[in-house]
This record gives C-alpha cells, structure tokens and sequence, in this order.
C-alpha cells in the first residue's frame, strides 16, 4: 500500500474522494459502535432468549443446548492467540470487518439446521391433570427421539463457531483501535460510547425475540392442524430463527464499511494524516518494566507475553478483570432466575426487570464513567482506587440478594403429605393421580398451599380445560375454592422496591467503573503492546473468568435446589431454598469484590511510572518531535526531483 492510500477510505482501486470524510474518527466510532450493537444482541440477547426454544425444536438435552451456548466461548478463545500474535502487522480495521462479516455468516447459518429437520413434529397434548386410569405414556415416546438431532446439533455449533470466530477482533482490536485513533484524553468516553452499544444491543434482541417468539415458527405446518390453539400450549414453537438471520443480513452490511478503512485516520481539525502524530500531546503513563520495544527481536511476541507475565501491576490487572468477567457471566446468566426465586417474578417479569434496570443504569454510568476518566487523565493510580472505591460501593450494595419474599407453603416439597390435614385435606386427596415430576405450580386459595401442578392438587379433567387454563374447580386436594395457576400470593412488596433500589446501585457501582479501567489499564502498556496486553487479557478472562463463571453459579444453584423436575432424558430444577441462595450469591459477590479490591490497590501500589521530560522540557521536546514528524511527512510528499530549503 502506498503512502497515500494510508488514510484514504475505500479498497484496491475504488477510492473515491466522495467517500473520503469516512477516513475520520467520529464516522469510525460510529459504525464500530453499531457492529458492537449487532454482535451484544447476537451473542448475548438472541442465544439467551432462544436457547429454551432450540431445545424444543431440535429435541436437544440441556447438556447440549448448553455445549452450543458454550462453542462460542471456545472459539473465542482459540482466536485470542492469533490475534496478538499478528495484531502489529495487519489491518486491525479491516480485520473487525471481516470478522464482522463471518460474524453475520454464522447468524445466517442457523437457518440451515431449521430446513434440514424437516416439518415440525409434536407429540400428544397433556393437560396435566389427575389421570386415575394410569400413567402417562408420553414420556417413553418422547424417549425414541430424543437423540436424533445430532445433525442439526453440529449445524447450530458451526454457526456458534463463525460467531466466535468473527466477534473476537471486535473487542480485542475494536479496544485498541479506539485508543489509538482519538486522543487519549478521550479513550474513557470512546469506551463509554461503546460499550454503550454493547449494552442497547441484548435489550433489543429481547424486546425483539420475545415478540418473534410468540409468532409460529415453521412455514411448512400451521398449529392448528397439530391442535395447537395458543402460543399457551407447550407444543408451541416461535420463530426463534428470525432474529438471528435478520441480525446476520445487518452485520453484513454494517461490515462492509469497515472493510475500506485504512491502517490510519485523518484529522479534520488539525489537517494531519498520519493518526499516531496526534498522540505528541498526549499523556503518556507506561509503567516502567513495560516501556521497551522488542520489535526488531526473533520472538518478539514470546517476549512481550513474558514482560506482562513478569510484571506485578499489569497481573493484578488482568486477574482483577478476570474473576470480575467470572462474577458478571454468572450475573448476566443467571439473575433472572435469582429474581425469579428471591421475589416471586414469573420469568418475562423478571427478564423485564432485569433489563430495565441494567440497561438505562449501564448506559447511564457507562456515560459518566467515560467523563471521569477524561478528568482523571487516565492517570493509574486514581483511576484504580477509584475503580476500588465503587467495586466495595458494590459490595455493599449486593447486600440486595438478602432480600426475599416469605417462605411458601409448597406440597410435596417443604410440607409433606402427613401434613396435609393441617391445610385442610386429606392424605390421600392425589394418591392415585399418577403425577408425574412435570412442574406447573397451582394454589389453593383456602389453604394458600402450593401444589407441584394442577395434578398434584387432584385437578380432574374437564372439556372446559384448555392449554394455559387459569383455574380449576374440581381439585381433590381444594374442594371448596378455585385453584390458580401460580404460586400463592406472598407477602414481599416492600422488599420487592428494596430490591430495585439496592439493585440500581448494584449496577450503577459495577458499569461506572468499566471504562474508567479499561481506558487507565491501556496506558500501563508501551503503545506498541497494547494489542498484545488487550488479547492476553481476554485470554484470561475467557479461560479463567468467562467460561468457568456459569459453572461455578450454575452449581452454586444447583446445590441449593430442593424440587428437580425430571423427563425422559432430562431434569431441570424448578423450585430452590431462596434464603440459602441468596445468601450464596451474596458470599460470592463480596468474596470477588473485596478480591478485586486487593488486585487493584496492589496495582496501584507496584505501579511505577516511565521517567519522562517535564515541565518545559518536555513542551519542547513534544513540539520538536511534531515538527520533526512533519518536515518528514512534508519531504516524502515532495515531487521527484526537488529538495526542500534549507
């Protein structure tokens, strides 16, 4: 590539100098934000939403669904290698776009595992009500087919791999491409903006999906062939699929921009080319172990990864970033099902809750975060304690996961059989019903006693007795007032304002000091470094953080579970010991806290900056650096033949 095609916006021959103005920051963060949109609602909004329906329609395990929501973390990692290793020596611009593009390939794909499974089959309706003549077969036919969609499993993991694949350049060199094309007095609010997006993307794929799922999925059938009258039924499917192709069309054509930017940007206020000459007045804060330059050794990436591995401050960093990436995989994943057990929220309320509160508190302290870091100048040490200061804020806010609504009443679970006459039945109102572990709670509304499911309660069937029914009249176990669908009414409307309250804090604490990190952690590096010190931190985070968070949360709630439902195949808890839970969760969280706390002022303590020029001293040697750097651009720029004056 020549000198001039450095900064100039387009690709091979097609430059037009109409398109020119994109070869600028504001039009780069502006379509690198709108990718960082498209990929937080791939990744993390459509797969979460659609998972339950992927099972449904693939008659997959949970042990598979979970293997494809988890290829996407294995690819990423395996990609962060690479990405350092070469991360001097491409385009990193045009490596977010080709990503990108693979990124939309990959949403694109899983188009092909609902063609090729053919039309959609269901099995025979249950009412789940007390059936005297026997059990119900269901499950053994179930049973046949339930392993016969390994196919569609490898084309759904596939796609999960083009994801990985295709995102791990966004947020590896998306990063460092913010810091180094803007000044770094302005790299707090640039991640702020960014990460902004990353944040509005899920809400959209939520709010999306969840429409999109109440439509029918299948083009080749209808539901009421298959005797399927509401989205109720629990035969239904939704078209899960459509937001990820929608969203993979979108990121091809967002990428594509992307593609024609050059290695550099111009500036439109100074009438610079050369990006990296802005940086002569910015403050540079190295940490010194860190400040040398391998670029001319044999295994200069070895050596780079050996410096960060020796250095005390830029560790404490990465294992700071690394159990807090542990601690939000497990939030992000499982908080709607916390919210569902600490206060009684059915599952689309407590999704609700979850993003109203994070996503207007994350934009809004991502935002101030951003112009903290502008007034702290990215300088280390108060960035960390800063960061330190609101990560314990945190801590005590997480004091929210102690709230809880009062204990219920639930049969079969806390209160057993023998106790039935208590609530004022008898032992043997659903002896013979043949209940099996299928989960739909109802209550009792004489006895506020909750039953496992309307079977459960000795509920009769009736004609009247529809999929997704409210009530029932003829219950065995609740002979003189209506069963309702649902747990019965607990008192915790005060803890419930308590909880949101507590909870806003909670996010507020964790998303206001992201950028602030993020941006002072970039400048412990040489600049050179930074792509290397970004990727082997991501590293970590995946391998030790990510990966391993929802393990360790998901075991954390499986201990503390007391009523499992089990299938054929399968078994899934459905009702947990909330006082225990929480206060797990809350151990966790102030155990990571005041962890993270301790990295960060250790951090700060083994900081020691680069010795630089100060005070006049250094206005004059930035000022000769720049015009030296000019007169050089201006001699290259001369034509053939002529010298400058001397």
């Amino acid at each position: 590539m020549g000198e001039a095609d450095e900064t100039q916006f387009g690709f091979w021959w097609f430059r037009p100098k109409s398109l020119q103005w994109l070869s600028n920051f504001i039009p780069f963060m502006s379509i690198l934000s709108a990718n960082a949109l498209l990929q937080g609602a791939i990744v993390n909004g459509l797969v979460s939403v659609s998972i339950s329906s992927i099972e449904k329609r693939f008659k997959l395990t949970s042990t598979q669904s979970g293997i494809f929501a988890a290829t996407y973390d294995v690819f990423v990692t395996v990609m962060l290698i690479p990405l350092a290793l070469y991360a001097t020596k491409v385009n990193k611009v045009k490596c977010i776009g080709i990503g990108m593009m693979i990124v939309g390939i990959g949403s694109i794909l899983v188009i092909i595992p609902e063609y090729t499974a053919g039309a959609y089959s269901v099995g025979e309706a249950r009412k789940d009500v007390c059936v005297t003549g026997g059990p119900d077969k269901m499950c053994a036919e179930d049973s046949s087919n339930s392993f016969t969609a390994h196919r569609e499993l490898l084309l759904l993991l596939l796609s999960q791999a083009f994801v990985g694949i295709g995102a791990s350049p966004l947020f590896t060199y998306g990063i460092t491409c913010l810091d180094e094309f803007d000044s770094h007095k302005r790299t707090g609010r640039n991640l702020a903006l960014y990460m902004i997006a990353s944040t509005v993307g899920p809400a959209l794929a939520f709010v999306g999906c969840g429409f999109m799922l109440r439509v029918w999925g299948d083009w080749r059938t209808s539901p009421a062939d298959m005797g399927i009258d509401s989205s109720a039924d629990p035969r239904f499917i939704g078209m899960w699929w459509i937001g990820f192709v929608v969203c993979g069309f979108v990121a091809l054509f967002t990428a594509f921009p992307l593609v024609m930017f050059p290695k550099k940007l111009k500036d439109n206020k100074k009438h610079i080319e050369d990006t990296g000459m802005r940086k002569a007045n910015d403050v540079h804060r190295t940490d010194a172990s860190l400040d040398k330059d391998f670029s001319d050794h044999k295994y200069e990436f070895f050596k780079i990864i050996l410096m960060l591995l020796k250095n005390k401050t830029c560790m404490c960093v990465i294992l700071m970033q690394t159990i807090e990436a542990m601690l939000m995989n497990g939030y992000i994943t499982f908080i709607p099902k916390l919210l569902e057990t600490l206060l009684g929220f059915s599952a689309g309320n407590a999704s609700l809750i979850t993003g109203g509160v994070v996503v207007p508190v994350g934009i809004c302290a991502s935002y101030i975060g951003g112009r903290i870091s502008k007034v702290f100048e990215n300088r280390f040490k108060p960035s960390m304690y800063f960061v330190m200061t609101f990560g314990l804020l945190a801590a005590g806010c997480s004091s929210c996961l102690l709230l809880r609504c009062e204990s219920l009443n639930v049969f079969e679970v806390n209160v057993p059989v023998k106790e039935l006459p208590k609530f004022g039945a008898t032992e043997t109102c659903s002896e013979n019903c043949h209940c099996d572990a299928f989960f739909n709670p109802v209550c009792s509304e004489e006895s506020q006693l909750t039953f496992l499911s309307p079977c459960h309660a000795g509920c009769v069937d009736s004609p009247n007795i529809k999929f997704g029914a409210s009530n029932w009249t003829n219950c065995g176990c609740s002979k003189n007032t209506i069963v309702k669908k649902g747990y019965c009414d607990a008192s915790c409307q005060k803890q419930i304002y308590q909880f949101i309250a507590m909870f806003i804090g909670l996010s507020f604490c964790i998303f206001v000091g992201a950028p602030v990190l993020q941006s002072a952690s970039l400048r412990v590096v040489n600049p050179k470094h930074r792509d290397h010190f970004t990727c082997f931190g991501w590293l970590w985070m995946r391998i030790l953080g990510s990966i391993p968070g929802a393990i360790v949360f998901g075991y954390i709630i499986d201990v503390n579970c007391m009523y499992w439902q089990k299938d054929c195949v399968s078994q899934k808890c459905q009702y947990y010991n909330a006082s225990n839970l929480g206060w797990a969760f809350f151990y966790f969280t102030i155990a990571v806290k005041l962890a993270g706390g301790a990295l960060l002022f250790l951090a700060a303590y083994f900081y020691q900056e680069t010795d630089r020029p100060s005070g006049k001293e250094s206005c004059r040697t930035l000022d000769t650096d720049a015009s030296e750097s000019v007169k050089m651009s201006y001699e290259k720029n001369l034509p053939t033949g002529l010298s400058p004056q001397t």
